[in-house]
């Protein structure tokens, strides 16, 4: 898995995994690291609601002190937090994590017509919902 959006998928599909196992925490720190992956892919939506569901589950998280992963991404306090997660859930961990659910992304991505529908799904969500939310959002 060395394309962006590969790396990207395999991080949602475990915070997917995290927030059914009902591991809220979990899944927040593998959002961390998504919308981080996010706004390094210049994917404004994505970046955005990962901070968004984040802050749904925890108004409290570091995370609120940005608008988005993008401008995060430029504050040092920011970046450390991102290495501490990066440390505990590094990409070969991480793929490791995926083969023990079982959760297989070439399938789950094949039954999508695009990365941009597939990525919303795993955010649950669906893209024309997620622009619809982000329209409604910006005009706010």
């Amino acid at each position: 898995m060395s394309q962006p959006v590969d790396i990207l998928s395999v991080y949602l599909h475990l915070a997917k995994a995290s927030q059914q196992r009902q591991r809220p925490h979990v899944r927040d720190k593998l959002l961390v690291i998504s919308g981080s992956i996010a706004a390094r892919m210049k994917w404004k939506k994505i970046d955005i609601y990962c901070r968004y569901k984040i802050l749904q589950h925890n108004p409290g998280h570091m995370v609120r002190r940005w608008p988005s992963f993008v401008v995060a991404l430029e504050d040092s306090d920011f970046l450390h937090l991102l290495k501490q997660q990066q440390r505990r859930y590094p990409l070969e961990k991480a793929e490791q994590m995926l083969v023990d659910l079982g959760i297989q992304p070439e399938q789950a991505r094949a039954k999508y017509d695009s990365d941009e529908e597939y990525l919303a799904a795993l955010l649950d969500t669906s893209w024309t919902a997620l622009n619809a939310w982000f329209d409604q959002s910006e005009s706010e």
